[in-house]
């Protein structure tokens, strides 16, 4: 079984973040960052062009922030390159796929969310560089492993993935 490569891309603003919901496809019926799978394209380039057909926005600083492994996600492994940004051009709107809203810092719905997101996002929005290993049931998550990492070890992470998805 492949593998199955993609991105989720969180936008700050002052004290609150845009998370959208899933109307359809994976993740449906929960709030998430926005993203999807990699096409013929950089993690990154992938990021940017979700953010515009997902949610109507552009961004301009998105940076890698995390690498998470997801383990047996319905039956599927995952590798998802995870960008924050702050600075953007547009106003988010709703699209087939998702609805977006903006949320206070402190307002997070994590109940609504993946189980593991409120392991790392708390890391996301202080600004610390990560990479995650999760192993799932379906959708229960079942263990996990989480590690805060200088930037030059994540880089060195996003250069060996990368080499290893050719």
């Amino acid at each position: 079984m492949k593998t199955i490569r993609a991105t989720l891309l969180y936008i700050t603003r002052g004290d609150r973040i845009l998370l959208v919901y899933k109307k359809r496809g994976h993740g449906e019926g929960k709030w998430n960052g926005i993203g999807g799978k990699i096409e013929d394209e950089s993690p990154l380039r992938c990021a940017i062009r979700e953010a515009e057909e997902e949610a109507g926005v552009r961004v301009r600083d998105a940076e890698l922030c995390g690498i998470i492994y997801f383990y047996s996600i319905y039956g599927q492994d995952w590798e998802v390159y995870v960008f924050r940004s702050s600075e953007f051009t547009g106003e988010p709107s709703e699209s087939d796929e998702v609805s977006p809203k903006w949320f206070p810092l402190n307002e997070i719905p994590y109940d609504a969310m993946w189980e593991d997101d409120r392991e790392w996002l708390p890391m996301l929005i202080r600004g610390d560089y990560f990479i995650g290993r999760y192993l799932f049931n379906v959708d229960k998550l079942i263990s996990s492993s989480l590690q805060i990492v200088p930037k030059q070890k994540l880089q060195c992470e996003y250069r060996t993935a990368l080499r290893n998805a050719v």
